[in-house]
């Protein structure tokens, strides 16, 4: 499979200021633009730079959990901001957990941090990949019409596996 490079967003990829030569936004461990400190970035919008150089130029993958780290951790620090409490000092962990469904099979990994080096590093494949990721879209779904993204029991559940969204 061929993709063409993915590219930042038009309307400030050419602020240099803020995002690199590929128009991604720059960001601090809080999220948060180093230059433009009001201005905090979350997801495939995110430079994230390589961890280590390679023969064809590639971005660092983006996973869902890893993005729900990354917007938690700035939910956290505009609140800090509006109520007068200081400074940003929430990180997101930026933990990846994947399944990718291939149609009848799939592919399932846990990248504890994202970002090497790793804690854990575990992967998987197969049929009940794809019936786990069929589950977890009606879960999902379900959590955001009742309007809740980190349920107590899912907090508690994905932390007793070592799984947590933000830093400690």
């Amino acid at each position: 499979m061929m993709l063409p490079s993915f590219a930042g967003v038009d309307c400030v990829a050419g602020v240099t200021e803020m995002c690199n030569p590929k128009g991604f936004v720059k960001i601090d461990e809080y999220q948060r633009n180093p230059v433009y400190k009001n201005i905090f970035a979350a997801g495939v919008c995110v430079a994230i730079p390589p961890v280590e150089p390679t023969p064809v130029p590639v971005g660092a993958p983006k996973t869902g959990y890893m993005i729900e780290s990354m917007v938690t951790a700035i939910v956290h620090n505009i609140k800090a901001e509006l109520t007068g409490h200081g400074e940003p000092d929430t990180k997101g962990t930026w933990q990846a957990i994947c399944l990718a469904d291939f149609g009848d099979r799939g592919a399932a990994f846990i990248a504890l941090p994202q970002i090497p080096p790793r804690n854990v590093n575990w992967f998987a494949a197969g049929k009940w990949v794809h019936l786990a990721k069929i589950a977890f879209e009606k879960y999902f779904i379900r959590k955001m019409k009742k309007g809740t993204s980190e349920p107590l029991y899912e907090k508690y559940m994905m932390r007793a596996i070592g799984i947590n969204r933000l830093e400690k």
